[in-house]
């Protein structure tokens, strides 16, 4: 008994983890969504500082806003608050080189992953 409720536990965790990672493509393949992250790739900015990224005529700052909130939920970035200003980052907790490698496939080099570039000295 003890075995079966192991791959219950197990499948129920890959059903999960699946889950999560259709979210994370799913919202980097959001144009808007891709441009945060690429906006957020080199330092931490404030929501005005994004909405500037973005472009001010392409956005509203509430669109802005809304689309950090949803890439704060799925934990791709996170953010600290100093003041009344939160400062959005990239979130530590990935390798961002999927994202660099598939722009670097493209042609461009867009983005640099903090985490292998502290390993590697690279970008």
């Amino acid at each position: 008994m003890a075995s079966n409720k192991k791959i219950i536990d197990s499948d129920k965790i890959a059903r999960e983890s699946n889950k999560k990672v259709l979210r994370f493509f799913s919202a980097l393949s959001d144009e808007t969504r891709l441009r945060i992250v690429l906006c957020l790739a080199d330092s931490k900015k404030t929501v005005g500082e994004i909405h500037t990224c973005i472009g001010i005529n392409k956005m509203t700052l509430s669109a802005v806003s809304h689309q950090l909130s949803y890439l704060t939920n799925i934990d791709i970035v996170k953010y600290e608050k100093l003041g009344r200003e939160k400062y959005f980052q990239l979130s530590d907790d990935f390798c961002w080189c999927i994202l660099k490698d598939a722009f670097r496939h493209y042609g461009a080099k867009k983005i640099c992953c903090k985490r292998c570039s502290q390993l590697k000295k690279e970008c």
